[in-house]
């Protein structure tokens, strides 16, 4: 049976992945809790294996099994790192705007929207998507600017829709060479995530939701046509109401008005008219006078000096109402642009017709584009695709002393719910996940990172990660030995206090052993990431940046 998992599927599965760093209620705002009050998802990011990969330029591609995903991971683990709310982020493919390039416009018909370049980043981390492309698939050459919430036409005849502004703090966590963060400001129950770097994007998405769903913003001209009216000119000092008006009139033919569609398009009468008009009906040449339906509001009555415009009527059917557009040219008797009057709301389909009198002007086409629920700003995850995430995790220097500054590592993952050792959910902003023996003697031949540790009465062997102060040995991949003695965590072979330990040449006696800070096994390993050597040193920061693909 024919079947399909939509991208508005993958995008959910993003949205509540990130969403459940922050789980709120819709209704109250209120933080979810579980029975320890916590917020529902404790997540980690680990680092693991000091030993090299059978060829460390290429690692070792991750398996999906039981034993890989829920056993083989801890062996290896070195530390771990809770991730926090403002770790995470939706993130898109990053375009960057370049002068000369060609933009796909945006299009609810197309079925691989988000495989094509329709929305950019500006080099002040602007983001704007693409509406139309002067309708030829042209090329941008004038940088979309502003961060207003109407449309923005460039003089390349591009039309785009301002989305958000990407903050500094964002842009440093979250912007990649071949992605960019994406957000929605606004949660389920209408509260701001985030107020102090998106007031922009808030206006924006309330904006956008004034257009409702449905709604027809722009139209794209696939054919011009011919031989089509259009006029334009200032309104003449005479009688008006909310049907008529004089106009120019020099040179128009009755026959020709009749049907053409008149908007008064100028700011500058009294009255503050823009976009206002109607169907002409009745053209009186001798006195210029010129009558449209329906009538206008009595607020939008054109007085004189008010500019209006003649042109083609372009008519809007389907399953919606009210959108409103008109034609405009670029060129003597050829339709150029669609310009949207109303945008109407509902439409599922929609048809676009050129309707004035036939007398003039053939062969136009215009398609008319549904723009997405909720409106073009609504919610930038869905409208750009958001169905990437990312995790950044800052490592500072050795983190408290879990992360190893003395070794490098090999595998980076997610663990979400891990539990301490006592069986308690893990809350620490960094965890220690080594075997930890500390010396009580020692022959001051160092212990090498990598290295074997052998424990003499246990048996027990463990791979050092590091050799702190001369007084301590952390370990990873630790094997129980062949003794029946009980060790450290009361199982029989594991490494035991007072026990000879060596390396090599290097050798010392145990006093203590101490296990790992998180139980073992404990949570779910999500996700793994196979590296080359990631070096590590003690004035060294990292960002390490995890693109998960839902």
């Amino acid at each position: 049976m024919p079947a399909i998992v939509t991208n508005k599927f993958r995008i959910h599965n993003a949205k509540q992945f990130v969403e459940a760093f922050d789980e709120i209620s819709s209704t109250s705002g209120a933080a979810i809790t579980d029975a320890s009050g916590l917020l529902n998802t404790n997540m980690y990011l680990f680092i693991g294996k000091v030993t090299a990969w059978t060829d460390d330029t290429a690692p070792d591609t991750p398996t999906d099994s039981v034993s890989n995903t829920v056993y083989n991971h801890w062996r290896d683990m070195i530390a771990a790192k809770k991730i926090g709310v403002t770790d995470v982020s939706h993130v898109c493919p990053r375009y960057n705007w370049t002068t000369s390039t060609n933009y796909f416009a945006y299009n609810h018909a197309n079925n691989s929207l988000f495989d094509q370049t329709f929305y950019v980043m500006t080099e002040d981390y602007n983001v704007y998507k693409c509406l139309s492309n002067n309708n030829t698939d042209g090329a941008s050459t004038v940088k979309p600017t502003g961060t207003g919430t109407s449309i923005v036409a460039t003089g390349d005849g591009y039309k785009w829709k301002y989305m958000y502004q990407i903050s500094a703090a964002r842009a440093l966590k979250f912007v990649t060479p071949s992605y960019m963060p994406t957000q929605r400001v606004r949660k389920s129950n209408g509260a701001i995530a985030n107020t102090t770097d998106s007031s922009f994007q808030y206006d924006v998405e309330i904006a956008a939701n004034t257009s409702g769903n449905g709604a027809i913003e722009v139209g794209h001209v696939t054919a011009g046509g011919t031989g089509y009216l259009f006029e334009t000119g200032v309104v003449q000092s005479g009688t008006f109401s909310t049907t008529t008006a004089k106009i120019v009139g020099t040179g128009l033919a009755t026959s020709t008005l009749v049907g053409s569609d008149i908007y008064f398009t100028s700011e500058t009468g009294s009255s503050g008219v823009t976009g206002k008009g109607g169907t002409i009906s009745v053209y009186d040449a001798s006195t210029d006078l010129v009558t449209w339906t329906p009538a206008l509001a009595s607020a939008n009555v054109p007085v004189a000096g008010d500019g209006y415009s003649i042109g083609p009527k372009v008519a809007i059917t389907g399953d919606g109402q009210g959108a409103n557009v008109r034609a405009t040219n670029t060129a003597s008797g050829v339709v150029g642009d669609i310009v949207s009057v109303a945008g109407g709301n509902n439409y599922g389909n929609a048809v676009a017709t050129i309707t004035a009198n036939s007398s003039h002007g053939s062969s136009a086409a215009v398609t008319p584009i549904i723009g997405p629920r909720g409106g073009h700003g609504d919610d930038a995850v869905e409208e750009l695709g958001g169905f990437f995430v990312m995790v950044n995790s800052r490592l500072e220097y050795g983190e408290s002393g879990n992360f190893t500054t003395n070794n490098d590592f090999r595998k980076i993952g997610l663990i979400s719910q891990p539990l301490y050792a006592n069986g308690d959910i893990a809350t620490a902003s960094s965890v220690d996940q080594c075997v930890t023996v500390t010396l009580q003697s020692w022959n001051s031949t160092a212990f090498a990172e990598d290295a074997t540790l052998t424990g003499a009465l246990s048996g027990a062997t463990g791979k050092i990660v590091d050799f702190k102060s001369n007084t301590t040995i952390r370990l990873v991949d630790v094997t129980m030995g062949s003794n029946t003695t009980v060790g450290y965590d009361s199982i029989a072979g594991s490494f035991q206090a007072n026990e000879t330990i060596t390396a090599g040449s290097a050798s010392a006696n145990s006093s203590a052993v101490v296990g790992g800070d998180l139980q073992k096994f404990s949570g779910d390993v999500l996700y793994i990431e196979n590296r080359s050597p990631v070096t590590r040193a003690d004035d060294q920061i990292e960002d390490v940046k995890l693109i998960i693909e839902f």
